[in-house]
C-alpha cells in the first residue's frame, strides 16, 4: 500500500533530502522548524526541553517559547531480541505511517490517546531507514508502570479500585473501536488525575496495531491475555527484587478478576459469560517467566 494512500487527509507530505515528513496540516510550520532547522532545538532553553524515558529515552519541547503546549519526539526502536540487533533501523516499510494511519481511527472513533502530529522518515541506504514520533504531551500524565512504582502504597490502594476501571473502561472503548493493540502493557496505558481526584486512561504506542470493523471475544481475549502478562511480569518482579521490600504486592488476583469484571461492563450491564470468559483470560504465563530468568531480569 503505498504511503498517498495510506495517509490521513489531515496529513501532507514533505520531502527535503534524504528526510520525508509526514505532518498534520495544522501544525505544519513548527514541525518543519524542528526537523528541518538544525539550530532549533539547540537555540531551546534546556530548563523547558526534557529528556523523558519509557522504553527508550525521548525528548518533551514546548511548541512555542512559554508556551504550555508540548510535543513529545519519540525515535522509533525495534523491541525484544530484534532490538538488540537492529535498533532503530528499519526496512522498506510503512510501519511509522502506519501508526498515524491507526491513531486517527482512535481519534474518531473516541478513543483517548495523545494526538499525533508528525512523522519523519530519514532514509539511511537503499530501502533502510530511521523513524522519529512527534505527537502532543498529555500534561502530568504517567504510564501505569511509573504510578505503581513511584506512588506511596497509601495512594495505591486509596485508588486502585477506580484506576482499574478506568483503564478496563478505556481498553473496552478501544475494542470496541475495532482497535487490536499489538504491544498491549502497563507502559502504553497512561493515567492522568485531574483536579477532582478522578483518574482518566489514554492509551499510546499504536505502532503495529490493527483496526477492524469489530474484534471477535477470542481476539479481545487475547490482547488482554497481553496486558496480563505484563501485570504478572511486575508481580513476579516484586517477589524477586527488592520492590517487595518497599510496598506489598502491587496488583493482586482479585485486582485481576476485578479489571476482567469491570471489562466485560457494558451500558452497566454485566455480559452474563463473563465467568466462562475469565477462565481462558487466566494464564500464568510460565513460558514467559522462563524468558524473564534466562535474559536476567530475577
Amino acid at each position: 500500500m503505498s504511503d498517498i494512500y495510506k495517509m490521513p487527509p489531515a496529513f501532507l507530505m514533505v520531502k527535503k533530502g534524504a528526510t520525508t515528513l509526514f505532518v498534520k496540516d495544522a501544525y505544519k510550520e513548527i514541525i518543519l522548524r524542528m526537523v528541518f532547522d538544525t539550530e532549533f532545538l539547540k537555540n531551546r532553553n534546556n530548563d523547558t526541553t526534557n529528556i523523558k524515558t519509557g522504553r527508550s529515552s525521548y525528548l518533551s519541547i514546548p511548541a512555542t517559547e512559554n508556551s504550555k503546549e508540548r510535543f513529545i519526539i519519540r525515535n522509533y526502536k525495534h523491541g525484544g531480541l530484534f532490538g538488540k540487533f537492529f535498533g532503530g533501523v528499519f526496512y522498506n516499510e510503512n510501519r511509522p505511517l502506519h501508526e498515524i494511519y491507526i491513531n486517527e481511527i482512535a481519534s474518531q472513533k473516541g478513543v483517548p490517546s495523545a494526538e499525533v502530529v508528525a512523522i519523519t522518515k530519514k532514509r539511511l541506504l537503499g530501502l533502510f531507514y530511521t523513524a522519529d514520533f512527534i505527537s502532543k504531551e498529555i500534561p502530568c500524565a504517567v504510564d501505569v508502570l511509573q504510578f505503581l512504582k513511584e506512588s506511596p502504597t497509601k495512594v495505591i490502594q486509596e485508588s486502585k479500585k477506580t484506576i482499574i476501571h478506568a483503564v478496563a473502561m478505556l481498553i473496552r472503548v478501544m475494542h470496541d473501536a475495532g482497535i487490536y493493540h499489538a504491544d498491549l502493557h502497563l507502559k502504553n496505558i497512561l493515567l492522568k488525575r485531574d483536579s477532582s481526584g478522578e483518574f482518566h486512561a489514554y492509551i499510546i504506542d499504536l505502532d503495529k496495531s490493527f483496526a477492524l470493523d469489530k474484534l471477535t471475544i477470542d481476539q479481545r481475549i487475547k490482547n488482554l491475555l497481553r496486558l496480563d502478562r505484563s501485570i504478572v511480569k511486575l508481580r513476579w518482579l516484586s517477589n524477586t527484587t527488592n520492590l517487595s521490600q518497599k510496598k506489598p504486592r502491587l496488583i493482586s488476583k482479585a485486582d485481576r478478576i476485578r479489571f476482567f469484571k469491570s471489562y466485560m461492563l457494558y451500558s452497566n450491564v454485566l455480559d452474563k459469560n463473563w465467568k466462562k470468559y475469565v477462565r481462558r483470560y487466566h494464564s500464568h504465563h510460565a513460558l514467559h517467566k522462563l524468558w524473564w530468568r534466562i535474559v536476567g531480569l530475577s
